[in-house]
């Protein structure tokens, strides 16, 4: 009988103990509220914002929460917020506003984040917070500390574009309208990632640098690292300020915006990468023969030639065609598309022609004068310098 009472005994101690170390790795449920903002540019109303709590291996634990922004500086708030631990994802969906372009996206796009919210109510959504999370979530189930886990994936990304993240905060307390350094690396890695890109095309670049780093922190594709500074090289930034400082104060606010032009001209002078100077496309063959525009092309045949550009969205070209006569070449005025053709200028011996809508290919038919060569210089955003120049020969 005693040694029945002591089994039984034994066997209640055990439970008990066992069920105190389970409560250990439990955090005691709590409510909060949880705001913030979503930004690319900022988001417009309409976005929609999930929140899901994790687990303690980072899986979603089923409780998810739903808030739809209602304002367009993408601001959100999530009210009574119950949760069972410190971890949780959050997911945007919606419009935002092209800091590059200065206008709203034509579609959607998708950002994410990942948090530990026992010490903040207030976190943001945004590229980095994007960029980072399947790296975090990478480390973190391999068995690295969350805080460690989330420095490492913060400094690999800024790493992409000759940036270092000492003394930057958290990617999700970062705000491209704010003055800190991390506020203005963010706005200058945004408006790269964005550069002329279509959302489509935007939300491709995003999905496959996230891919390519989240096993190794390293960025392989040697494709990605020419578009971005094929991209960053064409930047506007003094645009892209004005977008910003003006879209704020349209919606009564008064932004204080960082230094960000200083992290973009730093990771032109210091990237690696190789430039391609693709990204507006100048073909091979227009609507009338050769294109007397493409790059690769020095030598052609004939008389009768297309000059063809396929510029990209808010982006400004010109293009001036040097001549030692004005009886050198004449455009076919009935062929014009697209192009402003400004008055040959004899004293310079040039004829320019700028591209009016740059949602649109320009061609027009132009006739060569056999034998005779010709200057052509690209100005792409900059009016002032030539991003490209060539001779041509006709035979």
């Amino acid at each position: 009988m005693k040694r029945l009472l002591l089994l039984s005994l034994s066997a209640t101690i055990a439970t008990v103990l066992f069920l105190s170390g389970c409560t250990k790795d439990k955090v005691r449920p709590f409510n909060k509220a949880i705001s913030g903002a979503v930004q690319k540019g900022p988001f417009l109303s309409g976005t929609s914002v999930m929140l899901y709590e994790l687990d303690k291996d980072y899986s979603q634990t089923g409780k998810t929460f739903y808030t739809q922004i209602t304002n367009n500086i993408g601001s959100f708030q999530i009210d009574k917020v119950a949760l069972t631990s410190n971890f949780v994802a959050l997911r945007a969906d919606g419009f935002y506003f092209n800091e590059v372009c200065g206008s709203n996206s034509i579609s959607q796009l998708t950002l994410n984040a990942i948090s530990d919210v026992s010490n903040t109510n207030s976190l943001h959504v945004n590229i980095l917070t994007h960029l980072e999370k399947p790296r975090v979530e990478y480390l973190a189930k391999n068995g690295m500390a969350y805080d460690a886990a989330k420095k490492m994936a913060q400094s690999e990304v800024l790493n992409i574009f000759n940036i270092s993240s000492t003394g930057i905060q958290n990617s999700e307390y970062l705000d491209i309208s704010n003055n800190g350094n991390g506020d203005g690396i963010l706005l200058a890695v945004s408006a790269i990632l964005q550069g002329y890109r279509t959302e489509s095309e935007l939300s491709s670049l995003l999905t496959t640098i996230s891919v390519d780093l989240s096993s190794d922190g390293i960025l392989d594709n040697t494709l990605v690292k020419s578009s971005l500074i094929d991209h960053a090289l064409l930047l506007d930034t003094v645009s892209i300020r004005n977008n910003i400082t003006n879209y704020y104060l349209n919606l009564g606010i008064t932004p204080s915006i960082h230094n960000f032009e200083y992290y973009i001209k730093q990771f032109i002078n210091n990237s690696t990468y190789t430039a391609t100077n693709t990204v507006i496309n100048y073909p091979a063959m227009g609507d009338f023969g050769d294109n007397i525009l493409n790059k690769s092309k020095l030598t052609f045949s004939g008389s009768t030639f297309s000059v063809r550009v396929l510029p990209k969205k808010c982006t400004r070209v010109k293009i001036n065609i040097h001549s030692s006569d004005i009886t050198d070449f004449t455009y076919v005025f009935n062929s014009l598309y697209n192009w402003n053709v400004s008055q040959y200028d004899e004293t310079n011996k040039v004829q320019s022609f700028t591209v009016i809508n740059s949602e649109q290919a320009a061609d027009v038919s132009i006739m060569l004068k056999p034998g005779k060569t010709f200057l052509i210089e690209y100005f792409e955003n900059d009016f002032s310098k030539a991003a490209f120049s060539k001779t041509i020969k006709v035979n």
